[in-house]
This record gives structure tokens, sequence and C-alpha cells, in this order.
């Protein structure tokens, strides 16, 4: 029907030919002035086809409009008319996009309702139609909102200003936001744990090891902005820098490398939020679940030494391996061996050499440079105060994490020793929310971090219908 409606009222033979012949004549002016690439044709077509495309995304608007049964998109029942062939706008990609539908009340629910602005998949209030709207959404989590507007114009040829650009976004980031709460749900039932496990597609493989990475990284936020002067007055110092606490998770079959050898994995999932630890650990597990927690032979979990990560994976993956960044580990040493040697750098290369050999090539590596570190408390009788506290505190952290820290097994198995992949992962969302000069809101931040991450996660198609779903592609 929409297809017979679009051929019969917008693009009779005449409308046809007569474009054909301007885009020509437009082609051949330009083909005839000097210095023209392949470029300048490109853009040449692309606006004239826009002309054409415009009335035809009109006609098909217009008859899906006409098509859609008078009933409410929530309840199903017939509405009661208010109004027929209201008028709506929209930004396309080819133009401002005109169309009119009818609008009626329903008693049941006790709503007013356009049904076929909901069966285009329209919000109320949205000034854009959904392929707009996800070019708005795309541009504006990779890039500062002025940028993503310049750059839709560039390479897509559609208009939108910066504030416009950013209502929009937004719009899209609840619905992004909604998305993940869903599967945090979902995640807090056994019924829909099993569900978000179907996603992983696991069943039929090979036994495999699932591995989390966790991290956190600042963001900077305009808490108490214009009251900075009057709450240190108070003794009260305004905060300015929070935490957004990311997690990447894969299988170990998905870790290869790339032909020169570097480290790549080929499918993995992403976890940020700026809404505290508890919402975190909540998300983490509900991703987890989805990339085949429970059909995980075995899960590792590394980071830093940081206590709150321990504790998380405790809480929520309480058989996993944990194991502590060997690049962490190193720069611990590193550190102490600049306060023991500050001045010597031989005797500082001299003295971490064996001990950085034990961690990776002995079975209980930590254990012996724990005591080496031991030996050096008791055997040294000229150290200073801040060098006993510098040993001191590197006991307690090999004490505390030596269990973590089976190097030479991780490695014989092929695991990863390091969590590189989260650090990475941090640090591609930081381009876009630790830009010059930037402050945040948390409202602003957690929007375009949900936004952004669905993108990551492959998961676009569950704000736009009209984007099949994907397999993710490699990451590194």
């Amino acid at each position: 029907m929409i297809a017979d409606c679009v051929q019969s009222s917008l693009i009779p033979t005449d409308t046809v030919a007569l474009w054909r012949a301007a885009t020509l004549d437009c082609l051949a002016q330009l083909l005839g002035t000097a210095n023209i690439t392949l470029g300048h044709v490109e853009e040449l077509l692309e606006a004239q086809s826009r002309k054409l495309m415009l009335p035809i995304l009109r006609a098909a608007a217009q008859a899906m409009a006409a098509q859609q049964l008078f009933v409410c998109p929530v309840c199903g029942k017939p509405l009661a008319m208010e109004a027929k062939k209201r008028p709506r706008t929209l930004d396309s990609v080819f133009g401002a996009l005109g169309f009119k539908r009818d609008y009626g009340w329903c008693p049941k629910c006790k709503q007013y309702f356009h049904p076929a602005d909901h069966a285009m998949g329209l919000a109320p209030g949205a000034a854009a139609t959904p392929r707009v709207q996800e070019i708005a959404a795309r541009l504006s989590a990779r890039s500062p909102y002025a940028q993503a507007s310049k750059d839709a114009s560039r390479l897509t040829g559609v208009s939108v200003n910066p504030s416009t650009l950013h209502r929009e976004a937004l719009r899209q980031a609840d619905k992004a936001i909604q998305c993940r709460e869903a599967d945090v749900a979902l995640s807090k039932t056994l019924e829909g744990a099993a569900q978000l496990s179907a996603r992983s597609q696991t069943a039929s493989l090979n036994p495999f090891t699932l591995i989390i990475e966790i991290d956190a990284w600042n963001i900077r936020e305009r808490d108490d902005w214009g009251a900075t002067d009057t709450l240190r007055a108070k003794g009260i110092e305004p905060e300015r820098w929070h935490w957004v606490y990311t997690a990447t998770v894969f299988r170990l079959d998905q870790r290869t490398q790339t032909q020169s050898g570097r480290p790549a994995i080929t499918q993995r999932k992403y976890v940020a939020t700026r809404q505290g630890l508890d919402e975190f650990t909540h998300q983490l597990y509900a991703e987890a679940l989805s990339c085949g927690l429970l059909n995980a032979k075995e899960v590792l979990v590394i980071a830093d030494g940081a206590i709150w990560i321990w504790n998380l994976a405790q809480s929520r993956f309480k058989e996993a391996k944990q194991r502590v960044d060997l690049y962490h580990v190193k720069e611990h040493l590193h550190e102490l061996a600049r306060a023991l040697h500050p001045q010597d750098a031989q005797a500082r290369e001299q003295w971490l050499a064996p001990l950085l050999r034990y961690l990776e090539s002995r079975n209980d590596g930590a254990l012996d440079v724990l005591c080496e570190l031991k030996d050096v408390s008791l055997k040294l009788n000229n150290l200073t105060s801040a060098q006993h506290e510098a040993i001191d505190r590197e006991i307690g952290y090999f004490t505390t994490h030596h269990k973590r820290m089976d190097y030479k097994r991780g490695k014989a198995a092929g695991e990863p020793v390091g969590s590189g992949a989260v650090e990475s992962t941090a640090r591609q969302y930081q381009t876009r929310f630790k830009c010059t000069g930037q402050y945040w809101t948390l409202a602003g931040d957690e929007s375009l971090l949900a936004l952004a991450t669905l993108d990551r996660n492959d998961r676009w198609h569950r704000l736009y219908p009209h984007i099949p779903a994907q397999s993710s592609g490699p990451q590194n």
C-alpha cells in the first residue's frame, strides 16, 4: 500500500525526467569548471538526490499515517477522535518533512495519542526522524555538541544546531538508560538471569574462561556551582571530581594478537557509570551474565590493588580467580627501589632485577618477593624512618595481595596478567568526557555514558529498530 501510494502520487515519469535533466545539467556545468575533483561530483549528486528523496519520504510518511489503525498504542482499544490530520514537521536526512495524522483520547489509559507517531517511532516532542535521532546520538556520544553539529552538517547534510543536538541526544540517552535498567532488573531474578545468559550464545561452545577487568577514572562536575566561596567560608571544600566505575568483559578465546604481535580482543562488552559503586556492581553483574557467566568454566577478575574491587569480586563473583595487574605491582617495587636508593640508579636496578624476575618466573614469586622485603627490613640498619615506612607499606601490600599474583601460571594458561584492556577502555571514554575546559553534571555525564556504552556493546538496535542487530567487530 505504501509503495503504491508513493508511486502513484509523487513519482510521475515527468517528475523523474525533469530531476534527471536538471541533475545532468548541473553535472555538466560542474565538470566544465577547473580544478574539479571526484569529491565535488559526489557532493553535487548527494544534494540533487535529496531533492528527489524528500517528496518520496513525505509520501511514505503520509501513507504510513493513513494506514495506521486508530487505536491506543498501549492497550489497543479504539481511540475517541479529537482531531483529524494534525500537522507535524520533522528534520529528516533529506530536509524538513511535513505530514498529517489523526489525534485521539484513550478512555482506558486516560491519555491522548497520535497512533501514527507511535507506529513510526516518533516520540512526543521529538524534532527529528529516527535516522536523524540516531545521527544526533551517535555523534554526540563521541564529540562535544558544537563539533558534533559541524560533523552532522558536513558528513550527512543534516543541519542541527548544538542545542537541538544536545536535547535530542539526551532524549535518546534516556532510552539507553531504560534499556540498561531493564537488564539490571532481569539480573535480579532466576528467570531474568537465564534470559540474559541466553544472549551470550555460549551453550554449544567448548569450556571457556570469562575475563572481567575493572577500573575507575575521574570526571569533573559542577557541584555547588557558584557557591564555592560560601562553602569554603564554612570549612567545606566543594567536590569537583567523581569516580566513573568502568569494566570490560570478554572470553579468553576472544583474546588474540594482530600480525604485528599486538594484543587484541575480537569481541568484548563494557560497563561505565557515575551512579556509584552499588549501581556499577548491578550493571557489571548483568553484563557478565550476558557474556556467559553462568556457562563459564572459570572466571578471572583482573584489576589494580584497590580494595573496593576485590570486595566487589568477592560479593558478586565468589568463585572467580583474582589477579592484581602485574604492571601496578612492578610500579610498587620501582617506587620502593627509588625510596631505598634515591641517588644510585645502578643500585636500584641491581636490587630490582631479581625481584621482578621472581614475580614472573616462579610459581610463588610474590612470596619470594615478600621474603626479600622482610629481610631488607630486618637486616639494613641504616634506613631512615621514611624508608622503613616505605618497606612496611610494601610488605603490607604483598601480604594482602600475594595470592593474586600468580603470573607464571597465568602466562602459561594464555591469560592476561595485566588490566590493559580496561585501562584502554577508560581512556577511550575519557576522550569524550575530559576535553579541555569541560564540566559536567551528573545527569549529563551519566546520560552520555549510558548512550556510549549501549553503542559500544552493539545494542544500538534497541534504540533504533531500523538498525539490524550485529555482533561486535574487533576491539582493542
